[in-house]
């Protein structure tokens, strides 16, 4: 079985995410306690359980969704590093954002 690991901006993230929803909805903050549980357990027994991320330029990240999260990790020696947690409907870190609202054709 691997360890698993939480990866600085991964950690971050969970650390920000518990802190808001306990301020804002307990019950939300337990269950998403809980899937991270769960996510760790899977992850520990099956490592390739995510599928592998194909859209992105660096190979061997993998990319599994648990609840109304998503989390991207690589398999590392006898670990599972976890790089990034994001909620669903965040968008992808690092991807530019369009703000062209004028729709003008080129």
């Amino acid at each position: 079985m691997r360890r698993v690991l939480l990866a600085p901006p991964a950690r971050t993230f969970v650390e920000q995410e518990m802190r808001y929803l306990r301020d804002r909805n307990p019950a939300a903050a337990t269950t998403f306690r809980a899937s991270l549980s769960r996510l760790g357990k899977q992850l520990a027994r099956f490592p390739q359980s995510g599928f592998l991320r194909e859209d992105i330029p660096l190979s061997g990240i993998y990319r599994i969704v648990f609840g109304d999260y998503r989390a991207d990790y690589e398999l590392v020696a006898d670990a599972v590093l976890i790089l990034i947690v994001r909620h669903g409907r965040q968008a992808e870190p690092g991807l530019p954002v369009d703000d062209d609202t004028d729709y003008e054709a080129p």
